[in-house]
């Protein structure tokens, strides 16, 4: 074996014409016994910490290269493979690696050129292929048969929002939640078996803010030049925004059909309630106070009356009419007295606490004293035995956009309304449905209730959201734009 010397003169050589290029090398005896390493090599093995020069043994590197030493020993030519070498950081780099055995005797050696290629699929070298991979909108990824990551674009990035060195390494379990985990993982499995390309539709990913994000992903294997499956590589859309605003139509188109048939009903309707309840008071003017089971009649047909007098006002709610007449005000005593109104009778315990100097608001009293008389409703129902009803009004300021339910939070100022029960909760499955026309969880319901508070937030560019849990309770939370 030459000199260590000599190694040295060499080393110095090829240092200056692949240093700047990015290409590891490293030289090593037929045993794998390494004289030399190149600094390139280091970084990409992400070993730059190893300054003095490295002594040992060829696997020591990466397990990958006693391979690569072995096939080109048999080997006349040059062996090149693309390998998936995991770092000591746990992440996965994809290098380009190429071995060539040289000299002959005692001189014989082995040559590995190394090249990092998640470095330029990433985007250090502006080459064209990652000038179009890195130019879409849709995020672009490859994974190992692990499902490792091994390569993903800038618009991946930008999705998940993980910097480009964290996503890279990171398993795909880790990425959705776990409910979906199972099926994206039958369905690589049917990709790997089957060869043939698939696609994932409506599968919830996990970012790394903790955001939970639609999803679409498209599947294909990446196969060696024999045919060999070395991965998966696909496309990942997200459809998040797309999803919320095909629902937000769904439900405008609910709440216009409605609207329509308010606008041709409701005036009508009030008509004849009002010949109900004018016909029902001359009634009672006319029976004898001592018929008790006549009164009760006349007296239970008045209520149902009303009942349906307020029906056809929420229905009003949905008519084009039904804009909002704002004014400025201070909320505080609005809300006062209509928790005072729905609670007074009521069985169990309610407390009200109101931020001081709350700031005012720009809305249409009536209709927002609907939204809270319903909610408070809602909350008495929905406990068997009469509980705590908590009502809180703050003052909110909103730094981030929210989204549920399809109505986004904007960031700004808002008087902030919560009104908790300890009631039964709201069912998982139906929790997204709540605000729907009709939709409803009650017997003898129009299912009108949330869906009129809805309408009417959202025509006050406010926010509705609600938490529930089944046996836990529910807590609505109404935010009114704060007056300009």
């Amino acid at each position: 074996m030459a000199a260590v010397e000599s190694w040295g003169t060499f080393a110095s050589l090829v240092e200056k014409a692949f240093e700047t290029d990015g290409t590891g090398i490293c030289i090593c005896d037929m045993d794998g016994s390494v004289r030399y390493v190149n600094r390139a090599l280091l970084r990409n093995l992400d070993r730059e910490e190893a300054a003095a020069p490295f002594a040992g043994k060829v696997s020591e590197l990466a397990a990958e290269f006693s391979e690569m030493l072995a096939a080109a020993q048999n080997s006349r030519a040059a062996v090149s493979k693309t390998l998936a070498v995991k770092l000591k950081s746990s992440a996965i780099r994809q290098l380009l690696c190429s071995v060539s055995v040289q000299g002959n005797g005692d001189e014989r050696a082995a040559v590995f050129l190394v090249r990092n290629l998640s470095a330029e699929m990433v985007g250090n070298n502006g080459d064209k292929w990652h000038a179009i991979i890195d130019n879409l909108e849709d995020g672009y990824y490859e994974c190992d048969l692990q499902g490792n990551f091994t390569v993903i674009n800038n618009a991946m990035s930008r999705i998940s929002e993980y910097d480009q060195d964290e996503f890279i390494g990171m398993n795909f379990s880790k990425w959705f939640t776990r409910e979906y985990s199972d099926a994206v993982y039958q369905r690589y499995n049917e990709v790997y078996k089957t060869g043939k390309p698939a696609r994932i539709l409506n599968f919830t990913a996990v970012t790394k803010s903790g955001r939970k994000k639609m999803i679409e992903l498209s599947i294909a294997l990446i196969r060696e030049a024999d045919g060999k499956i070395k991965g998966f590589r696909g496309i990942i859309r997200d459809i998040t925004d797309k999803n919320k605003m095909e629902m937000e139509l769904l439900r405008a188109r609910k709440l216009e059909a409605i609207g329509i048939l308010a606008g041709g009903i409701a005036h009508d309707y009030n008509n004849v309630l009002t010949a109900i309840l004018g016909n029902i008071s001359l009634a009672k003017m006319e029976v004898n106070p001592e018929n008790k089971s006549l009164m009760e009649v006349l007296n239970d047909a008045e209520v149902a009356s009303l009942k349906a007098v307020e029906l056809t006002r929420r229905l009003s709610t949905f008519a084009r009419g039904g804009k909002p007449e704002r004014q400025v005000l201070d909320y505080s005593e609005s809300l006062k007295s209509i928790v005072d109104s729905v609670l007074r009778n009521y069985a169990g315990r309610h407390e009200l606490v109101i931020e001081d100097r709350l700031w005012e608001v720009e809305v249409d009293d009536f209709q927002i004293g609907q939204v809270v008389t319903y909610i408070l409703h809602n909350a008495m129902e929905s406990m068997p035995n009469p509980g705590l009803i908590r009502i809180t009004a703050d003052n909110a300021v909103v730094e981030k956009e929210a989204s549920h339910h399809e109505i986004s939070l904007q960031p700004g100022n808002y008087v902030r309304i919560s009104i908790s029960d300890e009631g039964v909760g709201i069912p998982a499955e139906s929790i997204h449905n709540i605000f729907d026309p009709y939709y409803t969880t009650k017997e003898m319901a129009s299912g009108l209730g949330l869906a009129t508070s809805y309408a009417i937030i959202k025509r006050h560019h406010g926010y509705i959201d609600v938490e529930s849990m089944e046996g836990k309770g529910s807590t609505f939370y109404v935010y009114l734009p704060v007056a300009h």
